[in-house]
């Protein structure tokens, strides 16, 4: 949930595809299911399984370049070493603030599970309990990304090259039976666990492997790309249809997160190539969602606490619309907030990336984050 910046290799529509998951994320949290916008479409799994879809695609890439550099004779120390230092200076500044600020104040009751959100183990903490918490709920989801930071680096960068399909596509069919293996009727948040989102980074993975390599898969995959596209979105529709919501709980569970992860895959990669449809271009060169995709890391943070935080009185006659035009303004000051984050606080302690850069092949074509 993290921005893409510098080099060549940056590909800036995927910001604003980063500006429309944590916009679903939000839209999930801030309104309730009988509402229109949230009747229709699960949208926080939704914008949550993009997020998870492009860190794979990106992180991938990232080290793929990576390992192109130790396989030309680089310390594969270094590249660990630049990897979670630019990971950390990113990641952890901006969180352990938020923590800190909750902490101080006691908000979300954190104090009784502070430990927990410190050491990124939020996801099992609500496993654990068997429901979220909360204003603090969407930290699961951080937790799972840093879960995967942690090992990911070593599976690619120890592996011989020729094996990483197997291994992307192993992780993709693991991920898929361990949902099935750990759903319960008790307990349905099997998914919120690293190896239950393992799919989504997966696929994310291996499309930025094709993209990398072009394995004779995927040069296939690109002849025919148009099509992929088209059954992409019917992907997206079949999964919210009452046909595949009714046909069993277990089933839904262990290939909903697949399918949606399969179309955004297809999607992310499309909108990563420089041309794009004239539609696609306008809606993702809009400056407004390339702005909210920029402070994206921000916004998802901070978006919980907004309604906890401040409630709004409206008149009487703007009573029918006052649910709508409270959550614009919270928005507003979502915005506001997620902004001054960036330029006083993230921004500035960004630039330290500058120091810890691995060296770059001229002719690696890949996306950096």
């Amino acid at each position: 949930m993290t921005n893409s910046v510098n080099d060549n290799n940056y590909f800036p529509q995927l910001d604003s595809l980063r500006a429309i998951a944590v916009i679903l994320v939000i839209i999930s949290h801030w309104f309730t299911h009988e509402q229109i916008l949230n009747r229709y479409t699960s949208n926080g799994i939704l914008g949550v399984t993009l997020f998870f879809v492009l860190s794979g695609f990106l992180i991938t890439g990232i080290l793929m370049r990576s390992k192109q550099q130790v396989e030309s004779g680089a310390s594969i120390r270094a590249a660990f070493k630049v990897f979670y230092i630019r990971r950390a200076l990113r990641i952890f500044p901006v969180y352990y603030l938020l923590l800190i600020l909750l902490l101080i104040f006691n908000l979300s009751d954190i104090r009784d599970n502070f430990w927990w959100h410190f050491f990124y183990a939020s996801n099992f903490y609500f496993w654990l309990k068997e429901a979220f918490g909360g204003s603090l709920s969407h930290l699961w989801s951080l937790s799972v990304e840093e879960q995967f930071y942690i090992c990911w680096p070593a599976i690619l960068l120890f592996s011989p090259r020729k094996y990483l399909p197997t291994i992307l596509v192993s992780g993709i069919i693991l991920s898929v039976l361990f949902r099935y293996q750990i759903t319960t009727d008790q307990n349905e948040l099997g998914r919120i666990l690293m190896p239950g989102s393992l799919d989504s980074f997966c696929i994310g993975g291996l499309l930025a492997y094709g993209r990398l390599y072009h394995n004779k898969w995927y040069q296939q995959y690109v002849k025919y790309r148009s099509l992929f596209v088209l059954f992409s979105f019917l992907l997206l529709i079949l999964v919210h249809t009452p046909f595949f919501n009714n046909a069993g709980k277990y089933f839904y569970v262990s290939f909903y997160f697949l399918l949606i992860s399969v179309a955004f895959g297809i999607q992310i990669d499309r909108v990563a190539d420089t041309v794009n449809t004239p539609v696609i271009s306008v809606i993702l060169n809009n400056r407004v969602l390339l702005y909210i995709g920029k402070i994206s890391y921000g916004v998802y943070l901070f978006h919980n606490f907004i309604p906890y935080l401040y409630s709004i009185n409206l008149p009487s006659f703007l009573q029918p619309a006052s649910m709508y035009i409270a959550q614009a303004v919270r928005f507003v000051l979502l915005i506001g907030l997620a902004s001054s984050s960036w330029y006083l606080f993230e921004r500035p302690i960004l630039r330290l990336k500058d120091k810890f850069v691995f060296d770059k092949l001229p002719n690696a074509k890949l996306i950096s984050s």
